[in-house]
């Protein structure tokens, strides 16, 4: 004879299962659009490939100094990226610093880049895009 309770732990078992496996997926599919829609360069702070983004943002909050260090002491001479937690940051070596100061300020602006790392539109940094009130000041 079928027990009730049996059937419905049976139920339960296969649900939990179909979970783990509908996450694995999702998870699986987003590390791997996260991977193609990227830079190809090298990646510091992350220990294995399948690392959720979350860890990764974490140590880089934790350990900042540690996880840049180990960029510019692995990676001196080549391009690198670290992940915080809202973008990531793409580190060039510096054999490209006189060719980016040549850059005109419409291409790479060190003001838009500064107004966006303090998101501007929420903490009114963006003033210094409209006037140069702050250069006055010093």
């Amino acid at each position: 004879m079928i027990n009730f309770n049996e059937t419905v732990a049976r139920g339960r078992e296969h649900q939990r299962l179909s979970l783990a496996i509908v996450f694995m997926i999702l998870y699986t599919a987003s590390t791997l659009a996260q991977y193609l829609r990227t830079a190809k360069v090298p990646l510091v702070g992350s220990r294995f490939f399948l690392e959720p983004q979350f860890v990764t943002n974490f140590r880089f909050f934790c350990h900042a100094g540690g996880v840049l260090n180990d960029g510019y002491d692995r990676f001196k001479h080549t391009t690198f990226k670290f992940i915080r937690a809202d973008t990531e940051i793409l580190v060039l070596p510096a054999k490209y610093i006189n060719e980016l100061r040549n850059l005109p300020s419409t291409i790479a602006s060190p003001t838009l880049a500064h107004v966006h790392n303090l998101t501007g539109r929420h903490t009114n940094m963006d003033v210094i895009l409209r006037n140069n009130l702050h250069f006055r000041t010093l």
